[in-house]
């Protein structure tokens, strides 16, 4: 377990907790970390054998599409179309509580592409914001099981996922309690598919 070490505004990882985090996601491992909405479940999002071991040990169902966490929009242009509407929105909300969904480019990793796009976060919280920016792109998904209860604290998603998780990093209670709302770029018009996290005071 990794303690993120509250410094007045925000959380930060001693540098020794960093190095590992990133040994682990480099070689395929799983990493449980916080963001303002709900903790996520890491792993490298370009290699398909590691994405491959998170659905299972989430016990997700085969088909479903994993989000990717970024560190901003340069790491999606490389995976992604970004049109007009959907980088005036990343633009003006993001770092945020939002989950977007862009036309996949042929290089996008076929493992992360669904019939619909491929979806991207750029979390707030300076955790994965720090991950992202030295690692690249990494998993967004959630820290449960298929079904099981949000994890809003480390506790949740460990009292799930167990010693299937290489590290855990523990910086309390997320911000925010809630998925994040997910936009739809790919058909047009934008698009809320799901509902959930937004901003306080948004």
């Amino acid at each position: 377990m990794a303690r993120a070490t509250w410094m007045g505004s925000k959380y930060a990882l001693d540098r020794p907790d960093v190095e590992f985090a990133l040994a682990v996601l480099g070689r395929g491992g799983l990493v449980v970390y916080p963001t303002e909405t709900l903790y996520g479940l890491g792993t490298h999002a370009a290699s398909a054998e590691a994405v491959s071991r998170l659905t299972e040990v989430k016990k997700r169902p085969p088909g479903q599409g994993i989000s990717v966490a970024v560190s901003g929009l340069s790491q999606i242009e490389v995976w992604a179309r970004v049109e007009p509407a959907a980088r005036d929105f990343i633009g003006s909300n993001l770092p945020g509580p939002y989950t977007v969904i862009l036309p996949a480019r042929d290089a996008a990793p076929r493992h992360l592409v669904t019939e619909t796009g491929i979806a991207f976060r750029i979390p707030r919280h300076p955790v994965p914001a720090l991950l992202t920016k030295l690692f690249g792109p990494i998993t967004a998904t959630s820290a449960n099981v298929h079904g099981g209860d949000p994890p809003v604290d480390v506790e949740t998603a460990r009292a799930q996922l167990g010693e299937a998780v290489d590290v855990y990093i523990d910086a309390g209670p997320c911000e925010l309690g809630l998925a994040s709302t997910v936009v739809d770029f790919t058909a047009g018009r934008p698009k809320v598919i799901r509902p959930g996290a937004v901003p306080k005071g948004g």
